[in-house]
C-alpha cells in the first residue's frame, strides 16, 4: 500500500522561465506524462510567490537567464525560499558559473535541449535528492581548468563573486578570508587576464565565459 502511494505520487516543479512559449511548452510535456504537477512563472518574485502561498515543490527549474536579476541573486532567493531541489535550466551555462552554482548547492542543470525523456529523468533523479549534470557540461569544465588563464581555485571564487558586483569586504565575508587577501587575489587575476581593474576583471570574464 505505501510503496503503491509513493509510487503514484507526482513530482511537483516550478518552472522560472521569462519564455512564455518554452513555459507553455515544457509544462505541457511533462503533465501529458501524468508524473509531474508543473507551475510555470515568467519571473523570480512570481516564483517566491508560489512557494510562498502553496509551500516547497519538488524541483525548482530555473533559467539561468533572467532578465533583472544579477549573478547567482535569484538561485540564492530561490534555494532560501524552497529549501531544497532548484536546478538550472538553460541552453548553456559557462563552466566557471555552474561550478560556482554546484559549490552553493545548486543540484545541477539540466539542458532546454533536452529530449522529453531524459528530462523526465533528470527531474525525477533531483527530486530524489541527486545531483544532475549532463557529461558534456562535466568535459567542458575539464578544459576549462586546462585552459591558457590559469586561476588558483580561491582566485576563481573571487572572480565569480567580482562578477556578481560585490565589493571586497562581502566577497571576504562570504569566502572567509580577510579583505587583505581579497584584494591580493583582485590584483593577481587583473595580471593573468591583462586588465586593469575589476570592472574590466568582469567585462573581459564575461567576454571569455568565465562567469
Amino acid at each position: 500500500m505505501t510503496q503503491q502511494h509513493i509510487t503514484d505520487q507526482k513530482v511537483t516543479v516550478l518552472l522560472v522561465d521569462d519564455h512564455t512559449i518554452v513555459c507553455e511548452a515544457v509544462s505541457s510535456a511533462l503533465h501529458e506524462t501524468g508524473d509531474f504537477e508543473v507551475w510555470p512563472v515568467t519571473t523570480i518574485n512570481e516564483a517566491l510567490d508560489r512557494i510562498s502561498t502553496v509551500g516547497p515543490v519538488d524541483v525548482v527549474l530555473l533559467d539561468y537567464h533572467m532578465p533583472g536579476v544579477s549573478g547567482m541573486d535569484g538561485v540564492r532567493s530561490l534555494m532560501e525560499a524552497n529549501g531544497k531541489g532548484v536546478v538550472l535550466f538553460s541552453g548553456h551555462v559557462p563552466p566557471s558559473a555552474l561550478q560556482h552554482a554546484l559549490d552553493i548547492g545548486v543540484m545541477g542543470l539540466i539542458p532546454k535541449t533536452l529530449p522529453l525523456r531524459s528530462l523526465q529523468h533528470a527531474l525525477q533523479l533531483v527530486a530524489s535528492g541527486e545531483v544532475y549534470v549532463p557529461i558534456k557540461y562535466l568535459s567542458e569544465q575539464k578544459a576549462q581548468t586546462s585552459g591558457e588563464v590559469q586561476l588558483k581555485p580561491r582566485e576563481m571564487s573571487v572572480l565569480l563573486r567580482l562578477c556578481e558586483g560585490l565589493q571586497n569586504k562581502e566577497i571576504g565575508r562570504e569566502l572567509g578570508i580577510s579583505e587583505v587577501l581579497v584584494k591580493a587575489d583582485v590584483k593577481s587575476i587583473c595580471r593573468k587576464l591583462g586588465v586593469r581593474n575589476r570592472t574590466e576583471v568582469a567585462l573581459k570574464a564575461r567576454q571569455d565565459g568565465l562567469c
